[in-house]
C-alpha cells in the first residue's frame, strides 16, 4: 500500500515554465476595453488590433502558439443585450452623470455585514455593446463609461468570469508640460551654460530633454485586472503590449504574424536548497520504511509462541532430558525460524521489484536492500528469544513484543528523520548521537537503512542536473554499512545471551550448607538411611542423593531440606506428600529443571551438578503434566523421542511400535495427541519415559486421570520395568498405587523425609494399631457386656463407632497384640453372643494423613531462583491440607 501511495505522489523535478495568458483561468471569459482617445489615430490603431484579428494576446496568431485553445475564423457582430422596461425607465427618467452614472449599491453597515455590495436593478448602467470574439470570449465596449462604477456594481453578474481588460488613450493628468514647453526650457539652459553642440554638456542636455519628453507621455494604456487572479496583471499587461506592438506596425504588415508571449520561469534551486529539498522529498520513503518495519515487526514476535508453549508444558525440558543439547535446541529453532523468515523477506523484495523503486532495486541499491532484510532477521530473531523465558502466555508475549518492535522501529526512524530537517547545529549533534545509540536495535537499523538509501538516491538524482555525481555506495560505512555491521553483531550477541540464560549463567543458585539449616530431630529410619549414604554403603545404588537442598530467594524455609536416600537397581521408590511438600521440586532438581542450592545427587555414577548431560542419558522422565505436542500423533512422539535417545534410524519405527504396544495405544497411535483423553496422554508420557530403556525412570504421578483398568495396566508395565532390573522413582497420591508398586517409600513433609521404609514397616511403626469390628447377635443385641469385655481386656482401646449391633474399636499396636486379640475373642465369643468379628491393620492412608497434618502453610515459591519456570506446587492452607488428606 505504501508503494502504491508513492506512485500517486509526483516525483520532485524542476518546475516547467508557465505561459501567462488570460485563458489560464478558464473558458470562456468576459473581458472589456475602452477607447479613451477616439480622435487619436494611434489610439484607434491599437484599439483595432484588440477588437479585430488577431484580438487579445497571442491565442489567435498564425501557427496557434497556445495549443489546446482553438480560435474561430471571426467574431460575431456587435449587439446590446435587452433589458426590462423598468430598467430603461430608470435611466430615462433619472438625473445621471459621469460621477453618478447608475443606482447605488448597499454596502455593509454596523448592523448588517455583506461580502458583496447589494445592488438594485440597473446598477452599473445599461448593458454595454458587446460581441463574441474569435477567442470565444465576450468583449464589452466600455468607451465613455465610468469604469470603476461599472466593474464594481456588475461584479456579482459577471465578475467570476471577468479577469481583466484594457483602456487605451487615457490622458495622464499628472503631466503638466508639453513637448514645446520642454524644448523652451532646455534652449534657455543651453544659452545660460553657453554650451556648443560638440561638447559634453550639450550631449547631456539632449539626452535629458529626450528622457523628459518620454516621461511626459500623456496618452496611456491602462490595464485592469482581478486581484484574486494571481497572474492576471501580467497576463493582461501582455495583452496591452501585444496591442501596442501591432498598432505600431508598418503599413502592409499582417498583425497575426506578430506577438509577444510571456512565460514565468521559476528560479532554479541552489545547491543548499537542493539538499534540503532532497531530504524533504524522502518523506514518502519514510512512509515506505515505516510500512516495512510495521510488517516485519509481527514476524519475529511470532517465533516465540511455540517456544513459550514448549517451556510452559515442559516439552522443552523433556527434550533436554531425552538428550537434546540446549545449544543444539536453540540452533535448530533459529535455523527453522530463519527459514520461515526468508519467505516474507522474499515477498518484500519481490514487491519492491514489481514497483521498480529505484531507491531500493537499482543495481547498486538492491544488494543493500537484500542484506538489510536478511540481517534484520538474523538479529531480531534471537533478540526475541529471551522473552520466551519471561512470558507464560504466548498471546500476551506476541502482543507485547509486537508493540515493542513497532515502538522502537517507527519512533526511532521517524524521530531521527525529522531532526535532520532542522537546520540547527545543536539539533544535528543530538541527532548524530541518537542515531549511534539506536544502532543497538535491529528495528532502527532496518528503518534507518531504508531511509538513508532513499535519501542517497534522491540526492544523486537532484544533483545530476548540476552535472555532479553525489551517489554514495549504499554499502559504505556512512550509509548502510554501519547498520549491517551492527545487526551482524547483534545476532551473535543475542544468541549468546539466550544460550547463557538457558544455562542459568545470570541466575546463581542460593547455596546453603547443610549445617546452616534447622536440625530437627530425625526419624530413626531416615537417620539410618542418611548414615548409609554418608558411609558410602549406597555407592552401588543407581541413584544416590546426599543432602539435596533447595532454598528459594526471599524464603528462609527450604523447599527441600537435606534429603538423603539411595535407590538400588530393581527397586521402585515411592515419594509421598501433599502438594507443597517438595516432591516436584525434588524431581525438578534431579532432572535439571531448576538449580540445586546444596547437596549432591549421583545417577548411575554421574553428578547432577556437573554432568547433567550424562545424567539425562541415563534417565527417563514422565512429568507431572503431559509435555506433549497437540499436533503430533502418538507414533510421531515416540519416533521423535526415540531419535533423541539415540535409537538407530532403522530401529526407530520398531521402538515406537514397542511403546505403542506396551502401553496399549494401538487404537490411538495415528491420532494427534491433542485428541487424547487424560489417561491416554499419561500412557503416552510414560511410554516416552521408557523409550531407550534408561536405568532410572522418574514418574511424577503417572496414573493421574486414568480409569481403574488403565491404571492397573500401567502398573503392570511399571512392574515389568522393575523386573528388568531398572529403578523407578514414583510420586503419587494413590496409596493403593504405592502399595502395589513400591518396595520402599518415603513421606515428605515440609521438604524433609518424615519416614522411610517398606509399606509394612511404615504401617507397623506409624499406624494407629488395629481396627476391630464386632457384630453382636440377639434381639435386641446385648452390647454392654461386649463393651465391658473389650475395655477390661485390651488397655488403650477406643470405641470409634457404635451402631445397632456393631461396634468398631481402635486398638493400639503392641508386641503380640494380634495373637491376643484373636485368642481372647475366640474364648469369649459364645459367652458374649458375638456372631463374627474382624481384625485389620491401620491403612497406609491413615499413616499418610497423620504426617500430612504437620505440613506448614508457608508458600513454597519455586519461581524466585528460577527465571524460566514457576512452581507446580502451590501454597496450601490448612483447609486444603485436610482436603488433600481426605482425597487419599
Amino acid at each position: 500500500m505504501s508503494l502504491i501511495f508513492s506512485l500517486i505522489l509526483p516525483p520532485f523535478a524542476e518546475y516547467p515554465s508557465l505561459q501567462l495568458q488570460p485563458w489560464m483561468y478558464g473558458l470562456p471569459q468576459t473581458t472589456f476595453y475602452s477607447n479613451d482617445g477616439p480622435d487619436n489615430v494611434e489610439v484607434s490603431q491599437v484599439v483595432d488590433t484588440l477588437v479585430n484579428n488577431p484580438g487579445f494576446g497571442t491565442r489567435c496568431m498564425d501557427g496557434n502558439p497556445i495549443p489546446m485553445l482553438p480560435c474561430s475564423s471571426s467574431g460575431s457582430d456587435w449587439f446590446t443585450p435587452p433589458v426590462d422596461q423598468s430598467v430603461s425607465d430608470i435611466f430615462l427618467n433619472g438625473n445621471w452623470s459621469m460621477s453618478n452614472p447608475s443606482p447605488s449599491c448597499q454596502c455593509s453597515t454596523p448592523k448588517r455585514t455583506t461580502m458583496l455590495p447589494d445592488c438594485p436593478p440597473g446598477a452599473g448602467g445599461l448593458p454595454p455593446p458587446q460581441r463574441i470574439q474569435n477567442t470565444t470570449d465576450t468583449l464589452e465596449d466600455l468607451t465613455g463609461r465610468n469604469m470603476s462604477d461599472f466593474l464594481l456594481k456588475t461584479f456579482e453578474q459577471s465578475g467570476k468570469t471577468r479577469y481583466g481588460g484594457v483602456s487605451v488613450g487615457g490622458v495622464n493628468s499628472q503631466v503638466r508640460l508639453t513637448e514645446a514647453d520642454i524644448e523652451v526650457v532646455f534652449r534657455d539652459l543651453r544659452d545660460l551654460l553657453g554650451s556648443s553642440q560638440d561638447n559634453v554638456t550639450d550631449e547631456l542636455l539632449q539626452k535629458s530633454e529626450s528622457l523628459l519628453k518620454k516621461l511626459g507621455t500623456r496618452d496611456n494604456v491602462k490595464v485592469w485586472f482581478y486581484n484574486q487572479a494571481w497572474h492576471g496583471v501580467v497576463s493582461f499587461l501582455a495583452v496591452a503590449n501585444n496591442a501596442i506592438l501591432r498598432g505600431n506596425l508598418a503599413a502592409g504588415e499582417d498583425p497575426r504574424q506578430y506577438g509577444i508571449s510571456v512565460s514565468n520561469h521559476p528560479l532554479n534551486l541552489t545547491k543548499s536548497q537542493l539538499s534540503f529539498v532532497a531530504l524533504a522529498t524522502t518523506s514518502n520513503d519514510v512512509v515506505v520504511s515505516i510500512c516495512v518495519i510495521f510488517a516485519m515487526s509481527f514476524i519475529p514476535a511470532s517465533f516465540v509462541l511455540f517456544l513459550i508453549q514448549e517451556r510452559v508444558n515442559k516439552a522443552k525440558h523433556l527434550q533436554f532430558v531425552s538428550g537434546v543439547n540446549p545449544a543444539v535446541y536453540w540452533l535448530a529453532n533459529f535455523a527453522w525460524d530463519m527459514c520461515n523468515y526468508i519467505v516474507p523477506c522474499l515477498i518484500v523484495i519481490a514487491i519492491f521489484l514489481a514497483f521498480q523503486q529505484k531507491a531500493y532495486v537499482s543495481p547498486p541499491n538492491l544488494p543493500a536492500l537484500i542484506l538489510l532484510l536478511i540481517l534484520y532477521g538474523w538479529s531480531i530473531t534471537p533478540m526475541m528469544y529471551p522473552a520466551s523465558f519471561i512470558f507464560s502466555v504466548p498471546s500476551t508475549a506476541y502482543v507485547v513484543l509486537t508493540c515493542i518492535n513497532l515502538f522502537i522501529g517507527i519512533n526511532g526512524s521517524v524521530a531521527t528523520f525529522f531532526m535532520e530537517l532542522y537546520d540547527d547545529d545543536s539539533v544535528s549533534r543530538i541527532n548524530d548521537i541518537v542515531k549511534q545509540v539506536l544502532l543497538i536495535f535491529p528495528h532502527f537499523c532496518l528503518g534507518r537503512g531504508l531511509i538513508d538509501m532513499a535519501k542517497n538516491q534522491a540526492m544523486a538524482t537532484l544533483f545530476s542536473s548540476f552535472g555532479e555525481d553525489r551517489f554514495e555506495d549504499p554499502l559504505s560505512w556512512d550509509m548502510v554499512g554501519k547498520n549491517l555491521c551492527a545487526m551482524s553483531i547483534q545476532g551473535v550477541v543475542m544468541f549468546a545471551i539466550t544460550i547463557l540464560i538457558q544455562y542459568k549463567f545470570f541466575c546463581k543458585p542460593r547455596l546453603i550448607s547443610g549445617k546452616s539449616l534447622s536440625a530437627e530431630e530425625e526419624d530413626i529410619d531416615v537417620a539410618r538411611e542418611r548414615e548409609r549414604v554418608y558411609e558410602g554403603r549406597a555407592q552401588n545404588d543407581l541413584l544416590k542423593i546426599r543432602d539435596l537442598t533447595k532454598v528459594y530467594s526471599r524464603k528462609s524455609t527450604p523447599a527441600v531440606d537435606r534429603l538423603c536416600v539411595g535407590v538400588p537397581a530393581a527397586e521402585c521408590f515411592g515419594l509421598l506428600g501433599i502438594n507443597g511438600a517438595g516432591k516436584t521440586t525434588t524431581f525438578k532438581m534431579l532432572t535439571g529443571d531448576i538449580p540445586v542450592s546444596g547437596g549432591e545427587a549421583v545417577l548411575n555414577g554421574y553428578s547432577i551438578r556437573t554432568e547433567m548431560s550424562e545424567v539425562h542419558q541415563n534417565m527417563g522422565y514422565c512429568p507431572q503434566f503431559d509435555a506433549l505436542d497437540d499436533l503430533l500423533t502418538g507414533r510421531e512422539h515416540l519416533e521423535f523421542y526415540g531419535r533423541l535417545r539415540g535409537v538407530p534410524e532403522p530401529e526407530v519405527a520398531m521402538v515406537a511400535e514397542w511403546g505403542i504396544q506396551k502401553l496399549g495405544l494401538v487404537k490411538y497411535s495415528n491420532k494427534s495427541a491433542g485428541t487424547y483423553s487424560g489417561g491416554n496422554k499419561r500412557k503416552l508420557s510414560t511410554a516416552i519415559a521408557l523409550i531407550g530403556c534408561p536405568p532410572v525412570i522418574f514418574l511424577d504421578e503417572p496414573t493421574t486421570g486414568m480409569d481403574p483398568k488403565a491404571r492397573r495396566f500401567l502398573w503392570d508395565c511399571i512392574l515389568s520395568v522393575i523386573r528388568e532390573g531398572r529403578s523407578v522413582i514414583l510420586t503419587s497420591h494413590s496409596m493403593e498405587e504405592c502399595e502395589a508398586l513400591c518396595t520402599r517409600m518415603a513421606i515428605m513433609v515440609n521438604g524433609r523425609f518424615k519416614c522411610l521404609g517398606s509399606i509394612q514397616h511404615l504401617k507397623s511403626r506409624f499406624g494407629d494399631g488395629y481396627t476391630v469390628i464386632v457384630r453382636v447377635g440377639g434381639s435386641p443385641p446385648a452390647l454392654k457386656p461386649v463393651e465391658d469385655f473389650v475395655l477390661q481386656t485390651f488397655s488403650g482401646s477406643v470405641l470409634k463407632e457404635k451402631h445397632h449391633n456393631t461396634l468398631q474399636y481402635q486398638l493400639p499396636y503392641t508386641q503380640g497384640a494380634l495373637a491376643s486379640i484373636f485368642s481372647q475373642f475366640t474364648i469369649h465369643q459364645q459367652r458374649l453372643g458375638v456372631e463374627d468379628y474382624s481384625v485389620s491393620q491401620t491403612t497406609l492412608d491413615q499413616v499418610f494423613v497423620n504426617f500430612a497434618r504437620h505440613q506448614h502453610i508457608e508458600e513454597e515459591a519455586e519461581g524466585y531462583d528460577n527465571p524460566v519456570d514457576t512452581s507446580d506446587e502451590k501454597p496450601l492452607s490448612s483447609r486444603k491440607i485436610s482436603q488433600e488428606a481426605e482425597k487419599v
